[in-house]
Formats: structure tokens, C-alpha cells, sequence
């Protein structure tokens, strides 16, 4: 079972209990990845006028700011994994105050993603969610978790 603690730096650790939860960490970037053809800074971008220049200006940089969020949780994520086969014992990972902001964002990446691509809707019973096939029932639980760990990551890590 995973844990989630905050540090006296003011950052997170995360106890990693098994590896369903190396898998469900590992998965943050490709659920964010999962509506990539509709990416977010494009869908923003329908909703401006054409004058506003949203797809030469804004699109490209938070293309890039997405990018490089996912890059750091992926990073963070696996080399905390190869820590951890090394030695079982370090089965843990750290979000530092300066990476918050990164974790925040990707994993409202993969929500936003996760909620576009299921058609989640803002408040599923559990019977529903009992009733979905396993992958959509997988996908919301991770998005449960995203938005747990984003609470989380508010309260404690991010000024």
C-alpha cells in the first residue's frame, strides 16, 4: 500500500508497498498522453479568437512546459524504481518543493486526460464505477489518485 508523507524540507515522500504501485506512478505520463492528438494547449486553443495568435504564441510554450513536466515525474519515477530493485529497502520516492510544481502539473495532465478520454463525469456512484470494464475502472481509479496526490501536493509542498 502506498504511502504518502510530507518531508521536514517541505516536500513528499512516497512509500512504495508493490509494484501495482511502480505501475500506477509509472503510468502518470502516458495517461497524460492519453488524448495527445487533442492535446490541452490545442483544445485551449479553439476556444480563442483567431487574432489572439493562442496557436503561434501560447501553444508551442505550454506544449513545452507540459513536455518537460511529464519528463521530470518520469524521471523522478524510474530513478527512484532503479534505486529500489537495487535495494528493496528504498522502495520510496521524493517530490522536492522545487519538483511540486512539475507532479502538480502532470498529474492534471493525466486526470484532465484520463477524464476526457472515459467521459468520467464530475461524480461517479460507486455502483457505476463497480459496473465500467476494468481498463475504464483502472483509469478511474488512477484519476482518483491523481487528484488525492494534487490535494496533497497543495497542501503541503506548493506555496
Amino acid at each position: 500500500m502506498m504511502k504518502v508523507v510530507p518531508t521536514v524540507e517541505g516536500g513528499l515522500r512516497i512509500e512504495v508497498g508493490t509494484a501495482t504501485d511502480w505501475l500506477v506512478l509509472e503510468q502518470i505520463a502516458p495517461d497524460a498522453l492519453k488524448m495527445e492528438k487533442e492535446s490541452l494547449p490545442s483544445r485551449l486553443s479553439a476556444l480563442m479568437d483567431e487574432a489572439s495568435e493562442w496557436d503561434e504564441m501560447v501553444v508551442p510554450e505550454l506544449s513545452d512546459l507540459f513536455h518537460s513536466q511529464l519528463h521530470c515525474v518520469q524521471e523522478i519515477v524510474q530513478g527512484a524504481q532503479k534505486a529500489s530493485e537495487e535495494d528493496p529497502s528504498l522502495g520510496h520516492l521524493f517530490i522536492s518543493q522545487e519538483d511540486g510544481p512539475s507532479w502538480y502539473g502532470a498529474l492534471n495532465q493525466a486526470r484532465i486526460a484520463l477524464e476526457g478520454y472515459y467521459r468520467f463525469g464530475p461524480a461517479q456512484e460507486i455502483e457505476e464505477v463497480e459496473s465500467f470494464p476494468p481498463p475504464k475502472r483502472s483509469a478511474f481509479i488512477r484519476s482518483q489518485f491523481y487528484s488525492a496526490l494534487q490535494s496533497v501536493l497543495l497542501e503541503h509542498v506548493i506555496e
